[in-house]
């Protein structure tokens, strides 16, 4: 939720506009107030979109599906005008997370709430489909979690089973990864297409993942069409069964909702915000830095010792039409369009007179690493553990902004792991950051921040900048193996040379990208260490590209360093270029969490 920008209307027929709620792909979302004091969400179109002749059709359409859908699950019409100027649709405002957020910022909800979710929302399907609709958009940030149970919302793309195709040729009605084959392939949609769509949403409530991976459009797609679901995580045999039935590739093959409701039996009450509890919200995440002028191309460097043979794994777009990879460069730093709001109609904490009030997960959000106990930090050196300071869950513990303007010291605004910085340079203003030549260029904090050994989990991230691509080993982040000059560094998250990709990297295991680093170009890197399933995973502007099994979980009790790292013993593998917003966790985050940080 955010205050009214200065371009934005006061009111909106006769609801009185609050605040900024978030915005969906047909329009603006606002907190509004009846004439008789209720509070209302109310969405606003874009203005651009009234340019395309066939919008406003639309939007009539999805007054008229949302008028006709009732039941406890749904977000009820109040009030809309499809032939105002700017047209706008008023309806119930729920207060609450979307699940999209809450998986987001607790992780994954357990076996108990996800099928009191699955039930909330196969009898808000039961309710649209007996008025002859199919939603053909269910997905987690159309599901909003009051403290009475979820509610579907946004019938933009909603239609008629006895209706033609509304979408024109070529087009595809459908969010990907929630989008059953059939959309994908253009095929007739039945209320069957819904029922995929919740497979998919509860296996992203269950796991924190969609269940058929990441990565570029076109692959995601290929493998929803050709691929099995992902569903082994998901611990309860029963709930498992559920959600492999309900993502059947054939629609006849899939449970109605009135099956998944018998399925599951009674829930005693449970809905999947039982006993909610507010807590604070998480700050927003860092602009995007902008490129800048960076140090020349360091030369490689000539000692480097010879590197053992590594075992790779990467998450590479499956072959064909529809899973071509793309061109080299294509996914290149800070340009994704991955990095957008998750505010849709709906979300947000209530405001009453100015105050307001988070809602989120209490019980009901579990994940391997994600516990309400408190953080865990790693030793100091000589075996005294420093104290530590009660944070928010999956908050970080160390952040080094690295936006000095001048001196020899890194701040570590978090967990007070202060690095001393040696031949840094430092950019001054909004986008500031920390300018390693490539060469002896380095940020080496006191002792160890992160416990790096078996069964930990651990994640590192970081904003990067190549000044050129070289033809070495970067390494942005790493710890080193031991105190003082001897071992290596127990992780690195990196430019390998060797794959001309970036990576997260063990020594002897290095979990390689598919996207081609750049020269001046930001990008986003997040290497993620899931000590319960020992895996190493790298996300790339907030999209896993890589995972590969952890078989050298090194216990790294050296210092946190940031633009190099340790091999052979010796300090190497010197970043050319700039760093900032570096951020380490003492858990494996999970991929929704991941896809915040950018």
């Amino acid at each position: 939720m955010a205050a009214l920008e200065p371009d934005d209307p006061g009111s909106v027929g006769d609801y009185r506009l609050l605040s900024r709620l978030g915005a969906g792909g047909m329009g603006q979302v606002f907190l509004g107030r009846s004439p008789g004091g209720r509070l209302v969400a109310v969405k606003v179109v874009h203005a651009e979109l009234l340019r395309r002749p066939e919008f406003r059709s639309r939007f009539r359409r999805e007054v008229e599906a949302a008028r006709l859908v009732s039941g406890a699950f749904t977000a009820p019409v109040i009030d809309a005008d499809p032939d105002a100027p700017l047209p706008w649709l008023v309806t119930s405002y729920i207060a609450g997370p979307s699940l999209e957020q809450a998986v987001a910022e607790r992780g994954p909800m357990d076996a108990g709430a996800v099928r009191a979710l699955a039930a909330g929302l196969a009898e808000a399907l039961v309710s649209i489909h007996a008025v002859n609709l199919v939603h053909r958009d269910l997905k987690p940030s159309n599901v909003l979690l009051a403290e009475d149970g979820p509610r579907v919302i946004d019938f933009g793309i909603v239609r008629s089973v006895e209706a033609d195709s509304i979408t024109r040729t070529g087009h595809m009605a459908g969010s990907p990864g929630f989008m059953s084959p059939e959309q994908v392939n253009g095929e007739p949609v039945t209320p069957a297409a819904d029922v995929f769509c919740l497979g998919a949403v509860l296996a992203f409530a269950a796991t924190g993942d969609n269940p058929f991976g990441g990565g570029p459009t076109p692959a995601l797609l290929y493998r929803v069409v050709h691929n099995e679901p992902q569903v082994d995580r998901i611990a309860d045999p029963a709930l498992r069964s559920l959600i492999a039935a309900c993502l059947a590739k054939a629609p006849g093959d899939r449970p109605t909702p009135r099956e998944i409701l018998a399925r599951i039996g009674p829930v005693d009450g449970e809905t999947a915000t039982t006993r909610l509890r507010p807590i604070r919200p998480q700050p927003a995440p860092a602009a995007t830095p902008a490129a800048a002028t960076l140090y020349p191309q360091a030369p490689p460097a000539t000692d480097r010792p010879t590197r053992p043979a590594t075992r790779l794994d990467t998450t590479s777009p499956p072959p064909g039409p529809l899973g071509t990879p793309t061109a080299p460069g294509a996914h290149g730093g800070g340009t994704r369009g991955t990095r957008r709001a998750f505010l849709l109609a709906g979300v947000g904490a209530v405001a009453a007179a100015g105050t307001g009030a988070a809602f989120w997960f209490g019980r009901s959000m579990v994940g391997a690493e994600d516990t309400d106990e408190g953080p865990r930090r790693a030793p100091a050196p000589g075996g005294a553990s420093p104290s530590a300071t009660a944070r928010p869950q999956a908050s970080a513990i160390g952040v080094w902004p690295l936006d000095e303007t001048s001196g020899t010291l890194a701040r570590d605004t978090a967990g007070g792991d202060n690095g001393t910085a040696t031949g840094v340079g430092w950019r001054s203003g909004k986008d500031g950051a920390a300018e390693f030549d490539g060469k002896t260029s380095q940020i080496v904090t006191a002792g160890p921040v992160l416990r790096t050994g078996a069964g930990q989990g651990f994640t590192v991230s970081a904003w990067v900048c190549l000044s050129a691509v070289p033809g070495f080993f970067a390494t942005a982040v790493s710890q080193e193996e031991t105190p003082g000059d001897s071992g290596d560094s127990g992780f690195f998250l990196q430019y390998s040379s060797e794959d001309n990709r970036w990576a997260f990297s063990r020594p002897g295991v290095r979990a390689v990208g598919y996207t081609v680093p750049a020269a001046a170009t930001w990008t986003h890197l997040a290497g993620v260490c899931d000590g319960a399933a020992g895996k190493l995973r790298l996300y790339v502007d907030g999209v896993q590209e890589a995972a590969i099994t952890d078989t050298h979980p090194t216990a790294a009790t050296g210092s946190l360093v940031i633009g190099r790292a340790k091999f052979g013993g010796k300090p190497s593998d010197f970043f050319p270029g700039a760093i900032k917003d570096v951020r380490v966790f003492d858990r494996a985050l999970t991929p929704a969490r991941i896809k915040n940080l950018p």
